[in-house]
């Protein structure tokens, strides 16, 4: 690959400081595989960065389904369980909350009581992304009975590290060191279609990329360049962070 001072059809590498402007770098260690140049998460516990903005945490609203013998299919990650209700909101939801907890692999699931009575709480247990299909009668209701949420919290941009001296395996391993850009200028990776303009605000996706678009983003600072090329595909830009 092109290194530092090298680079020719490539305008900037995803991760690469810019200028002597005043930094704050720091060093965490990743859960899972960092991308030089994305955004980097912390976890619920604020022990380990992730590459993403993860859906880790699910509410599952069961509480309308009071009818007897309809078919309740929850299924998590892959996995399905299903109950057959008895017209005792309680006794399916006990039912479900058994199955999850023996059957789906890294999640806890938990019965509401009191106000919440009539609902499951799942969580992931390695902060990953939960998959949710919920179908009932025969109908899928997922979009109105089930409310995902992330713990995830924006930490900073992955920082680009030359692995060996001749190549760079382009990531961050699981449980090596990340260092994390806090405050500075860096070259970040773009999200699909995104063409920035001079001092235009910077936005981060759930997905770690830099986008203009502020509905449902992080705003993180300023873009300092427009639209330039990475490696292979990938498109970038300069992003000052505040």
């Amino acid at each position: 690959m092109n290194l530092y001072g090298m680079l020719d059809a490539e305008k900037a590498m995803a991760g690469l400081l810019y200028g002597m402007n005043p930094k704050t770098i720091v060093s965490i260690v990743g859960k899972e595989e960092i991308n030089f140049g994305k955004a980097v998460f912390l976890n619920g516990a604020k022990t380990a960065l992730l590459n993403g903005k993860h859906n880790n945490k699910a509410t599952v609203d069961l509480s309308a389904y009071t009818t007897a013998s309809k078919d309740i299919v929850l299924t998590i990650n892959g996995v399905e369980t299903t109950v057959t209700t008895t017209s005792v909101i309680a006794t399916d939801v006990a039912a479900l909350v058994a199955d999850i907890n023996e059957d789906v692999p890294n999640v806890t699931a938990v019965a509401g009581t009191s106000g919440d009575a009539g609902k499951i709480f799942l969580t992931s247990d390695d902060d990953a992304e939960l998959d949710i299909e919920l179908v009932y009668d025969g109908s899928d209701v997922t979009s109105s009975k089930v409310t995902e949420t992330s713990q995830a919290v924006y930490a900073g941009v992955a920082v680009f590290h030359q692995n060996a001296f001749l190549t760079s395996r382009g990531v961050y391993v699981p449980t090596e060191a990340v260092n994390v850009m806090e405050k500075g200028y860096i070259w970040v990776v773009l999200a699909n279609a995104v063409t920035p303009s001079i001092d235009s605000n910077a936005y981060v996706t759930a997905a770690g990329t830099f986008t203009t678009e502020s509905s449902g983003n992080t705003l993180v600072g300023k873009f300092k360049s427009g639209k330039e090329n990475g490696t292979g595909t990938e498109k970038l830009a300069l992003v000052s962070l505040d």
